[in-house]
């Protein structure tokens, strides 16, 4: 082959010109290309000259400007845990009903919940134990006991039990039979404690019935009050409540609790507990790098790198908490996965680099060290653009997002990428230059003080690396061989066709115990209460402000008849203040005489607010609507400030049906009210409505960030066909990530949400590396890929094991946030591995196109394995592996 052909390495027969024709003249675009590949790896060998002709100064630079950073984290950092806001959608109308509801209807109320087991609680004996329960809890003291701290009814305590039925009285219990109170429990519609109606039933569990009478229960549930505004002094209380629970009590088979305070407790906690999973993971990784980076011997372990690397990576860390921080964006409980994301891309930047170091043609390693490392970030400087460019504009697409916690992810994963790509450049490589100078001198690579002398021999075993030779002269060849790849392209397009069908069946879903630890008391309280009182839909309500309600009567009622005859709505749970008081008008009562019409309405506007203001003072069944109308004054002149209608939802199954109800409602309420006077919301509708954009929003960073992921790489890489094979890899490493997610019986929620929106980045790390690193080689198309596969697969493989051995004690973690992390985390590696070290390969061997015009390395082949030669022995001290690399500059 002639020095032109070689240089341009187009392919005629198998990607090769034959010598006698004569080369065609590019055309436009790619001589934009060419001028494009020259400006990025003239510029990124300038920055490997610089950075290794004054390493120290690098270094120190470098790390001041990182400090200077930081500080911002120190100055500013603010954490959120608020996950009714951070997971709603910024422009959300139920954030603004929210913030009108809590500042209309404020309520400091909490409660703490108590499930009691047995194997009958209607009998005299287990009724007596589940009181002695109820007063162990009672009698509990910490800053203040219950009867100081409790909501009140009546002047006394509010408990929520069967236990009503005697007024909390253990003498009265034991005075009666079992037959007694299996009778009470039928039988009795008001609460002799409070005196209002119930229903002793809905406070038992998985009853029994001899008919329709109830002879059994096989639980109870108790619901103690907490009414104080001291959120401390309350807090204190149900601590003390939790730990006396957790001790259980004498009769009773198994008990299950829950505070107001285990929301933030437990979820917190199972984020925090599993944070000492990913820190062992970080500690594999770590030693991961001593074994790929260096060879175990005195000189060429690369302790000193290894460490480097991890600095780097605390480094970028803290250039994102800083920067972050000081911009104003706020940390959230899922920032915590943030390190081993960028554990992940710092890791797999560093072995390009030292693989692009150990893959220098001889001619290039007997130049200076300063142009070695030139050449070096020549090879390399590109490869990691591409990468580090494509995950920042993935994340960016992320953080154009409506949903804060997710916005806010992305700010600070597209800091600390850029903070890896830019003291992956300097710090590291000024690092690595400093090592490469310690291994050439002979220096000891623990005791850098000591020298070994002249004749120091390192053992043979370390000059072996037995994966570059797997890579060379093993795998790189079958690969290649027909049969191998038409099995490739087949289990690919098989994997393709079964994930896209997971992916169309891949459903939402949401369940909010998926966020406490699945060995956590709040887990069980709710797998518990789901088993023993099922049922009891989200409770919600038609707030009404601004609204004459005087001349609004025909309205009101039309509410009250759809709402209570909505399919979304449990039946007789609508509760209208407006309907009591106009059937309490129709009774024609002695005190509205004189101020209503024939038809037994007020007359005047002002008749209808003193009538309805005597109304829930005075009239029974006025008093419990006390709460639901909001007048302005006490005294003078009355007016309505607000009021709601409250109703509760039937219990769905799927998060889908949650979002078709909320709408349901939200369309029935503006169809009869206009926004600004009526509106629905339930504390549960902030959850529903992140779910209804969840969807939309993972589709749209997907689509967005694939998009932009090509046109980086389209530029980068500077070639159509190339950037159009990896992109190809990309979207069928998310297609079959999601559609195993589905045979796994993962869902789309906002965990996974957020996974997939980081494995868009990570998955272009694996392909675009080969495809860059192919373009890079002349020759035919099969050596080009043996090339890049002995060139490039350490390093991607290295790249994606220690991404896997970041996460993999995540397996054993009892969190659903870290569960769906490994889970996910897991496929992106496996099928981003396959897809770049196996299907794209394939691909470039069929169809590749042409080398760059700048390309001046070539595939040395089989004939030669200089591991051991004597005229290798300062490359081997240097680390080289003797990739069978060449330039073309010396044939």
């Amino acid at each position: 082959m002639n020095g032109k052909a070689e240089m341009n390495g187009h392919a005629a027969t198998n990607g090769q010109l034959p010598a006698s024709k004569e080369e065609k003249k590019p055309n436009i675009l790619q001589r934009v290309a060419n001028k494009i590949i020259w400006f990025f790896e003239t510029g990124f060998e300038k920055i490997g000259v610089l950075v290794s002709t004054h390493p120290w100064k690098t270094i120190l630079i470098s790390t001041i400007i990182t400090g200077l950073f930081c500080i911002g984290a120190g100055v500013n950092f603010t954490e959120t845990n608020d996950n009714s806001v951070i997971w709603v959608p910024s422009d959300s109308d139920f954030l603004v009903h929210k913030k009108y509801v809590e500042s209309t209807y404020p309520s400091t109320t909490r409660f703490f919940y108590l499930i009691l087991v047995a194997d009958n609680v209607l009998t005299t004996a287990t009724m007596e134990k589940v009181y002695d329960a109820y007063d162990a809890i009672v009698g509990l003291d910490s800053t203040s006991n219950y009867t100081s701290i409790c909501l009140k009814s009546g002047g006394k305590c509010l408990v929520s039990s069967v236990l009503e039925l005697y007024s909390y009285d253990k003498a009265t219990i034991s005075g009666k039979t079992d037959a007694q109170i299996q009778s009470d429990v039928n039988t009795v519609t008001t609460s002799p404690m409070y005196s209002s109606p119930w229903d002793a039933t809905k406070s038992l569990g998985e009853r029994t019935y001899s008919g329709s009478t109830i002879t059994g229960a096989r639980a109870a549930i108790l619901t103690f009050y907490i009414g104080t505004e001291d959120k401390t002094v309350a807090e204190a209380w149900e601590q003390k409540a939790l730990d006396r629970a957790k001790q259980g009590f004498a009769g009773i088979s198994q008990t299950y609790y829950i505070s107001t305070r285990s929301r933030s407790d437990e979820a917190g906690n199972a984020i925090r507990g599993d944070v000492s999973l990913l820190s062992a993971g970080y500690i594999l990784v770590i030693v991961y790098l001593f074994l790929v980076f260096g060879r175990l011997n005195c000189v060429e372990q690369r302790v000193g790198l290894s460490l480097a690397g991890v600095i780097v990576i605390g480094m970028s860390i803290g250039f994102s908490f800083g920067l972050s921080s000081a911009a104003g964006w706020e940390y959230g409980p899922l920032h915590s996965i943030l390190p081993f994301l960028l554990l992940g891309i710092g890791v797999d930047d560093m072995f390009v680099i030292v693989g692009s170091y150990q893959s220098l043609s001889h001619h290039e390693l007997d130049l200076p060290l300063t142009q070695r490392m030139g050449k070096l970030l020549r090879h390399a400087g590109v490869s990691i653009l591409v990468t580090s460019v494509t995950d920042i504009l993935a994340f960016g697409i992320g953080a154009s997002t409506t949903l804060p916690a997710l916005k806010s992810f992305c700010v600070f994963s597209c800091l600390g990428i850029l903070g890896l790509f830019s003291l992956a450049l300097t710090f590291f490589v000024a690092c690595f230059t400093l090592d490469i100078m310690r291994t050439e001198q002979g220096r000891n690579a623990c005791i850098c003080c000591y020298k070994h002398k002249p004749e120091y021999k390192p053992n043979n075993c370390s000059q072996r690396n037995n994966f570059n030779i797997f890579l060379r002269k093993y795998y790189s060849k079958m690969i290649l061989k027909l049969p191998v790849k038409i099995v490739v392209v087949v289990i690919t397009l098989a994997l393709l066709g079964l994930n896209i069908w997971g992916f169309y069946s891949l459903k939402q879903d949401y369940n909010e115990n998926w966020f406490y630890p699945s060995d956590s008391y709040a887990y069980e309280y709710n797998e518990m209460k789901e088993k023993y009182f099922p049922g009891g839909g989200a409770r919600g309500a038609v707030y009404c402000k601004n609204i004459d309600y005087f001349t609004s009567k025909t309205r009101f009622e039309s509410l009250y008849t759809e709402l209570s005859a909505n399919q979304y709505i449990a039946s007789g749970t609508v509760d209208s203040w407006f309907k009591s008081y106009t059937d309490w008008l129709a009774q024609s009562p002695a005190a509205a005489a004189g101020k209503t019409t024939a038809a037994n309405y007020p007359t005047t506007e002002a008749n209808f607010v003193d009538l309805l203001n005597t109304f829930i003072t005075t009239e029974t069944t006025g008093k419990r609507h006390a709460r639901e109308v909001k007048f302005l004054n006490s005294s003078g002149t009355l007016d309505i400030d607000a009021s709601y209608i409250s109703f509760q939802h039937n219990v769905f199954q799927t998060a889908s049906d949650e979002i078709v109800a909320m709408d349901a409602i939200v369309d029935l309420v503006k169809g009869i009210f206009s926004e600004s006077e009526c509106f629905p919301y339930s504390r549960l509708y902030l959850q529903w409505q992140t779910n209804k954009v969840i969807k939309s929003e993972l589709f749209r960073n997907l689509g967005l960030a694939a998009a932009c992921v090509f046109i980086v790489t389209l530029i980068l890489i500077a070639n159509l066909w190339t950037s159009l094979l990896v992109f190809s890899c990309v979207i069928m490493t998310l297609v079959d990530v999601a559609g195993i997610m589905h045979l796994w019986g993962l869902s789309i929620n906002i965990v996974s949400c957020i996974n997939l929106v980081i494995a868009i980045g990570l998955a272009v790390d694996y392909s675009a590396h080969i495809g860059h690193c192919f373009m890079t080689f002349v020759g035919d198309r099969h050596e080009r890929v043996r090339a890049t596969l002995v060139e490039m697969g350490n390093p991607v493989f290295s790249g994606g094991f220690s991404t896997f051995l970041a996460f993999i004690l995540l397996a054993a973690s009892k969190s659903y946030v870290f569960t769906t992390f490994f889970q996910i985390f897991f496929l992106v590696v496996i099928f981003g591995l396959f897809h770049g070290l196996v299907y794209l390969p394939v691909l470039l061997s069929w169809i590749g196109p042409s080398a760059y015009t700048t390309a001046d390395r070539r595939y040395k082949g089989d004939d030669e394995d200089n591991q051991g030669n004597d005229s290798n022995k300062n490359a081997a001290l240097q680390g080289h592996d003797n990739l069978a690399m060449k330039s073309t500059h010396e044939i």
